[in-house]
């Protein structure tokens, strides 16, 4: 197992957000957890990689990372995990990149960060990992700044510095939201891809639980900060047990009878 959340509970000063929280997640698999904005989807997996907001804590249960009990990181032990094992991609890496500094700056800074590639090769590198993505005309998007580049480009270059070390663990918040239709279906597609050639393990949040059909094997549901479905992704999909999950399916768009994940 690469992955087992046990009863997992967190609260914000007093009040508990999460509550006996349980996943479990093998090597190469992709787990989506559903919910509305507010039911603990986000808190869940920046738990699992140790950066809750100030005044977020753990009260309960556990968290083993390939056997370790993260509970027990130092410092130390999060900065080796960190990029490496585990990665992020976030609902809007626009927000992640500095302004100020070009992609590229950026992107050989992180790599040499983690690894004792020189800067020469580090530029290399990261351009090879751009044109992975299928982004275009790399060795000029790595002199452009965040902001002369677009809301889908911005996102596959937060997705090709998370993926760029191959983690085996890739935690998505929200990756598609803030992108028009046609772009998130590229995206995702891209990231599969990726994630699969790799065997990266991904945890998906998303509010879209056709987005979550379309990628996962596994589904869980929360609502208020709980689960209240999990399963196999076309279980749940095909005889869903729970009110809630109805009415999430219900908000896919149907077209001819059938529902579309984008």
């Amino acid at each position: 197992m690469l992955l087992e959340v046990s009863e997992l509970s967190i609260a914000y000063a007093n009040d508990t957000i999460v509550k006996n929280m349980n996943l479990s997640l093998e090597e190469g698999e992709v787990v989506a957890i559903v919910g509305e904005s507010g039911s603990g989807k986000t808190t869940v997996i920046r738990a699992i990689l140790g950066c809750l907001p100030h005044g977020g804590h753990i009260t309960g249960g556990e968290m083993f990372f390939e056997g370790k009990n993260l509970l027990e990181n130092t410092v130390e032990d999060w900065r080796k995990l960190c990029g490496r094992k585990a990665a992020m991609v976030f609902q809007d890496s626009g927000s992640m990149l500095d302004p100020i500094k070009r992609i590229g700056s950026q992107f050989i800074e992180y790599i040499c960060e983690h690894s004792s590639l020189t800067k020469s090769e580090a530029a290399k590198a990261a351009e090879e990992m751009l044109n992975k993505m299928h982004l275009p005309h790399t060795e000029n998007l790595m002199k452009s700044y965040p902001f002369e580049l677009s809301g889908g480009m911005r996102q596959r270059i937060g997705i090709a510095m998370a993926m760029f070390f191959k983690p085996r663990l890739l935690l998505a918040d929200e990756p598609t939201s803030a992108l028009d239709v046609t772009t998130q279906a590229q995206v995702v597609t891209e990231m599969l891809e990726i994630c699969r050639r790799d065997q990266t393990a991904i945890i998906l949040v998303t509010h879209n639980i056709g987005v979550a059909a379309y990628m996962s094997e596994k589904l869980i549901v929360m609502r208020s900060g709980s689960i209240v479905e999990a399963g196999k992704t076309d279980e749940i999909i095909t005889n869903p047990q729970s009110q809630y999950t109805k009415e999430l399916l219900e908000a896919v768009p149907e077209i001819g009878g059938k529902r579309y994940a984008f």
